[in-house]
């Protein structure tokens, strides 16, 4: 008995010193990460909570002290990027405000040069304007003259052609006549052919005669006294003969006479035609001008008549345009009195700039004060002093779509902010839709590699649209690192910057049994296995939820974009209105919270990422917690990292670099939601 209560005592002693030395152990872990929180160092792991409980008490407070902290500075330095933006956009503002009311009071000072010239010019046009009118009341009593003066001649040469047309009725009647009498010419002219002919009949008659006489004569000799009577008759035919052949030719001299005169009457006659029809042409053309001259008279009286119509109307305009001249008078006047004031008030608006500026400066003198007290503590990575002689380039691909990603985005442009420092170039690519993403960054690529970039940060789900570029990038010798999800082909970049998905998966797998009382069942809202992350949650949280026997496992299928997982859980709910808890793998968090609530179903939810519509679903009871994945060191540390591997020529610490998980709950979600 003796004996048992010797070696009972020893056990009992040696369990007293393993729990000091366990406890010693612990105080001294306790002490060492307390020293280093004094020493402003943040960038530690949480305390395991073991020993008492007053030793777990005070690792849990140091842990919360650490957490709250880091939360404070990254929320700062995010801050600090908004506001820097902001004094940025502000400065940039208040420069141009400057230069612009500096412009503006030059410009009012032309204007009032010009619109006193415009004053003077003004002045000149009513001048002119009124001498113009004058003028043109002139015009307009001459316009009145001449169309008077043509009214007159349009009247006489109407006269003149109604003269003519008679004349020229007359003429017709006359020519008619010259007709008529070169007919009766020519039939007379006939009749003395007619004559001569008869005369000529006459003739060859007494030729006849005369040669019957002579035979006669030639009888009655040979018959002797019985023909002396005969020899008389013959005689007397012979001097008949002889008297009418010279009757006809008198007679003949006078037809000739006549028909020589006839002749000459006839070739007057013809001459007085030929005449007459050439004065008749010349007439027909005098006729065609008077009626030419009648005509054109009527147009040039017609458009005399619209000259003194539009005359009225350029009279009249001018009255209208003088009264707007003296209308623009009095504006320019009053635009002159305008623009002082506004060169006053510009004047004030460039002193007000001054101030702005004097106060962006106050705040940029602040900004450093921040920075520099942001410095005291470290956080996370911090690039490395060491130089270069050349100028480190590093591109950035993000998308910036929702609350998650505008503080990765923030992350970035810390680190860019920290390297301009140490002479470094980071150009950033946010996108506001994956498809522009998708899109485009090949082409940025291309221009990046040409310029020689050093290296390359993006998405880790984006890999496989760009692994030919990706490939040439790498076999150049440059980096790639990745954020937020890995790539299968590890062969396609040298580091992943993301959250431990396993770790963050079980402990979401012990928040969800916890939130339901260990027991009920559980369906788990799995994204796109194409991203890793995402197999990784899921998978790891179905192996840890395993130890819970009591405890039914449901999984589906939640498509991205948001709407299509919300319909896809409310129908799921509609048909299993006994689902106790749901867990959700991507950041489908807020849209699942929405569908349990319109369903009515009494479930626990455990989701990802922190934002204000997650913080006030877990206000409302429906989300148990949410893991945060610290989306401002996925942004800042694979940068700064990037640039000290470049720098120092020394390879990370590990090709998995994690990132700190956070939790929120209805324990800390107070402190969080935005009044």
């Amino acid at each position: 008995m003796k004996t048992f209560l010797i070696v009972l005592e020893a056990i009992i002693i040696l369990i007293l010193l393993f729990f000091m030395i366990r406890d010693y152990v612990h105080k001294k872990v306790l002490m060492k990460q307390a020293n280093l929180i004094k020493k402003r160092r943040m960038d530690l792991d949480d305390i395991d909570h073991e020993g008492t409980d007053s030793l777990a008490a005070l690792a849990g407070a140091l842990n919360v002290i650490k957490n709250n902290m880091l939360t404070f500075l990254e929320s700062t330095k995010s801050n600090v990027v908004v506001l820097s933006d902001a004094i940025d956009v502000l400065s940039n503002g208040a420069d141009l405000n400057r230069e612009g009311s500096q412009r503006i009071a030059e410009s009012l000072n032309n204007v009032v040069y010009k619109v006193e010239e415009q004053l003077e010019l003004v002045k000149s046009c009513l001048d002119l304007i009124e001498n113009n009118t004058g003028k043109m009341t002139e015009i307009d009593d001459s316009v009145t003259e001449i169309g008077r003066l043509l009214a007159e001649t349009v009247e006489s040469c109407k006269n003149g052609v109604s003269s003519m047309e008679k004349y020229e009725n007359n003429m017709s009647t006359v020519s008619e006549k010259l007709d008529r009498s070169e007919k009766i010419l020519e039939e007379f002219t006939d009749k003395i052919n007619e004559i001569n002919e008869i005369g000529a009949f006459i003739v060859s008659i007494s030729e006849s005669l005369k040669m019957l006489a002579l035979n006669a004569s030639i009888e009655a000799a040979r018959v002797g006294a019985a023909g002396s009577g005969f020899a008389v008759v013959a005689k007397e035919m012979g001097v008949m003969s002889a008297k009418t052949q010279q009757g006809i030719g008198t007679i003949n001299e006078i037809l000739d006479n006549v028909i020589e005169s006839s002749d000459q009457v006839t070739k007057e006659i013809q001459n007085s035609v030929e005449m007459f029809t050439a004065s008749r042409k010349e007439f027909d053309a005098i006729s065609a001008s008077f009626r030419a001259i009648d005509q054109q008279s009527g147009v040039i009286n017609d458009k005399m008549q619209l000259i003194l119509t539009e005359i009225d109307d350029i009279t009249k305009n001018s009255v209208v345009t003088k009264e707007r001249a003296e209308q623009a008078y009095v504006t320019s006047e009053e635009i002159t009195s305008g623009t002082q004031e506004i060169s006053q008030v510009s004047e004030q608006t460039s002193e007000v700039s001054k101030t702005i500026i004097e106060n962006v400066g106050n705040l940029n003198s602040m900004l450093d004060g921040l920075e520099q007290l942001l410095r005291q503590f470290t956080t996370a990575v911090e690039p490395v002093s060491k130089r270069t002689g050349k100028k480190i380039k590093i591109g950035v691909f993000c998308i910036d779509d929702n609350d998650f990603w505008h503080t990765l985005r923030r992350g970035v442009i810390y680190a860019k902010k920290e390297l301009e420092v140490h002479g470094a170039i980071v150009r950033c690519s946010f996108f506001p839709a994956w498809g522009d993403m998708l899109a485009q960054m090949p082409g940025l690529m291309d221009r990046m590699m040409k310029e020689n970039f050093d290296g390359y940060v993006l998405p880790g789900f984006f890999v496989g649209t760009i692994e030919e570029k990706i490939q040439e990038v790498l076999k150049m010798g440059k980096k790639v690192f990745l954020l937020n999800d890995d790539t299968t082909d590890k062969s396609l970049r040298n580091a992943i910057f993301q959250q431990d998905a396993a770790d963050a998966a079980s402990m979401a797998a012990k928040l969800l049994a916890n939130a339901i009382g260990k027991k009920g069942n559980v369906l788990v809202v799995e994204a796109s296995r194409e991203m890793v992350a995402n197999c990784i949650r899921s998978d790891a949280f179905q192996d840890a939820l395993d130890q819970y026997r009591r405890i039914n496992l449901d999984l589906i299928h939640g498509d991205i974009p948001e709407d299509v997982a919300y319909k896809q859980l409310a129908e799921y709910l509609a048909e299993h209105p006994n689902t106790d808890g749901i867990y959700v793998t991507t950041g489908m968090g807020a849209a699942c919270a929405r569908a349990v609530e319109d369903s009515g179903v009494n479930a626990k939810l455990v989701v990802y990422d922190h934002t204000q519509e997650i913080f006030q679903y877990i206000k409302k009871g429906y989300i148990a917690a949410a893991i945060g994945q610290d989306p401002f060191s996925q942004g800042h540390d694979p940068v700064v990292w990037m640039y000290n591997c470049i720098v120092t020529g020394e390879a990370l610490p590990s090709e998995y670099m994690k990132c700190r998980s956070s939790i929120v709950d209805k324990t800390n979600v107070d402190n969080l939601i935005e009044v």
